[in-house]
């Protein structure tokens, strides 16, 4: 089987996008973005590394977009995201900054990179879901999120992202491998985590 691809894509006022690759045995880590600029950051990350596939329009339904700058090779992908969801929490309120993945979900559908949001869409991400080892709260979660990142080869420290954190990279990346294991019953995937789990 030749290597596929899927991108996956944490929209907000900072973006986080992972490009991760695999085959029947295993998945890993092609490529990692982390940046700032809401809507018009992630519109400039589209058109600097994204094109279309108008050559493939006609066999195919929908929008066919295939990466080309810093990629390998015109690599074709399977786009995900993870999708806002609000939250009636006393003492919460929305700002302007905490409704900006809403945008950023609105380019990616006007883009074509994602389809109009549907309950039963997977490609649309809870963002729960990419907490694929447990933990006893969320903080717990996340800490246990990144030292899975971290241990099996998956985890971009900020500076290599030319940022001051890559919370929103993990989160992408974690997004990737859940849908991996989760979505396509990616055996190597699952075999990686629960690898990991057994001995954390």
């Amino acid at each position: 089987m030749t290597d596929q691809y899927i991108l996956s894509i944490d929209p907000g006022k900072s973006s986080g996008i992972a490009l991760l690759a695999y085959n029947d045995q295993e998945a890993w880590l092609e490529g990692s973005w982390q940046f700032s600029g809401g809507v018009n950051g992630l519109l400039h990350w589209t058109d600097q590394h994204l094109t279309l596939a108008v050559h493939d329009l006609e066999k195919e339904e929908g929008v066919n977009w295939i990466g080309r700058k810093g990629w390998p090779e015109w690599v074709k992908f399977t786009p995900i995201s993870e999708k806002f969801t609000a939250r009636n929490t006393q003492g919460f309120s929305y700002t302007t900054d905490s409704l900006e993945p809403l945008r950023g979900e609105g380019a990616l559908i006007a883009l074509g990179l994602m389809p109009d949001y549907s309950p039963t869409e997977k490609r649309w991400r809870d963002p729960k879901l990419q907490y694929l080892v447990g933990g006893k709260d969320k903080a717990d979660k996340k800490k246990r999120e990144h030292k899975f990142l971290k241990d099996s080869g998956f985890y971009v420290a900020p500076l290599a992202l030319g940022t001051t954190d890559a919370d929103d990279f993990r989160s992408a990346c974690a997004h990737g491998l859940a849908y991996l294991q989760r979505e396509l019953k990616h055996r190597g995937v699952h075999a990686m985590v629960s690898e990991w789990m057994e001995n954390n």
